[in-house]
């Protein structure tokens, strides 16, 4: 079976600001490509291939850098959302690409381990339910979605409910499998108080149906929503962490001085330049990236082509990309609230 795609990557991001001033949030770099490109070159090792995206604010920007998706081992297809009625609304107008087929569908920010979009696809069509929904565990889904499982299947999913009162630690994690009767499901959903059409109710009429919706819990040391810049700086580093044994991952075109002391995780890309400096635990080094003597990095990322000049000390922190960090610059941010150069 082969199975298509369906990724909703219009919306506006507006908790990643101001990253996304000047990008859609799909192309927010994390572990040193955007995020998009981990999710469609994920599917791709599933065997998902024909890929559409739902595009909307600075779309021009995702068509001009994945093109059709070669690149990625895909082949991607765009449609535009130029009104933002829901989740559900968004899959509709991807309703000509779905056709009569079974399809993935994801949002354009949620990232997991590639080997989850694998082993959902076998559990599909090992076990062939009307759908297959994706979860995390957390605290409290106060944030998401509430689903509540048994026997390894969704009974119930709960959108938003107040904080503390969910009997459920298992979140939506933001990765399905469904067959077209989705579409048709969708058509019959009512708009929410919001007046908007959303997934989540579609799932609720499918499991009042009697429908047989699968639980995948979601492996592999990480799961995001990428919702803020300091949340790309955490999945960056479990991301290079889980990518090579040792923590460090080094383009061979990039120049690091023998003195550099490198604290995994870290990721230096192709041109990048690094002098005397202390990276890591946790920094990412993009492309013509320069970092100078006596420089100290830790949980940071810096875009391609900034300069961090000598001795500053950054931690917590995205360097813009292009920027210059002035020489003695100290910025600190914090896990919840990363400092931002850059960018104005």
């Amino acid at each position: 079976m082969s199975l298509r795609a369906v990724l909703l990557a219009a919306g506006k991001g507006t908790r990643m600001r101001p990253l996304t001033d000047r990008r859609p949030k799909p192309l927010v770099p994390v572990a040193g490509r955007p995020i998009i490109e981990h999710i469609v070159g994920g599917l791709a090792t599933a065997d998902v291939r024909d890929i559409c995206l739902v595009v909307g604010y600075l779309g021009e920007q995702l068509i001009d850098r994945l093109g059709d998706g070669t690149r990625l081992g895909a082949r991607l297809t765009y449609v535009w959302q130029e009104e933002f009625l829901g989740t559900g609304a968004a899959v509709l107008l991807a309703e000509e690409f779905v056709g009569d087929d079974d399809f993935v569908l994801g949002w354009g920010d949620i990232i997991v381990p590639p080997r989850n979009y694998r082993r959902m696809v076998a559990m599909y069509e090992r076990e062939r339910p009307e759908a297959v929904l994706s979860v995390n565990w957390v605290r409290d889904p106060w944030e998401g979605a509430a689903v509540y499982v048994r026997d390894r299947h969704v009974v119930r999913i709960e959108e938003k409910p107040p904080r503390g009162f969910a009997t459920t630690r298992f979140n939506n994690a933001g990765v399905f499998i469904f067959g077209p009767h989705l579409i048709e499901v969708l058509h019959d959903t009512p708009p929410s108080p919001r007046g908007e059409i959303e997934v989540p109710s579609a799932i609720g009429a499918m499991l009042e149906s009697g429908a047989h919706i699968r639980a995948h819990m979601i492996r592999g040391g990480y799961w995001s929503d990428v919702a803020r810049p300091a949340t790309a700086i955490d999945v960056s580093g479990r991301i290079i962490r889980g990518a090579t044994r040792s923590g460090v991952l080094l383009h061979p075109t990039a120049s690091i001085a023998p003195e550099a002391k490198l604290t995994p995780p870290v990721y230096v890309g192709p041109d990048a330049r690094v002098g005397t400096v202390r990276l890591g635990p946790n920094a990412t080094i993009m492309d013509a990236a320069d970092v100078r003597d006596g420089a100290s990095l830790c949980d940071c990322m810096v875009l391609p082509g900034a300069r961090v000049g000598e001795g500053c000390g950054l931690r917590w922190a995205v360097v813009e990309e292009d920027a210059k960090v002035p020489a003695g610059t100290s910025m600190c941010g914090t896990k919840q609230e990363a400092a931002v150069h850059g960018g104005e």
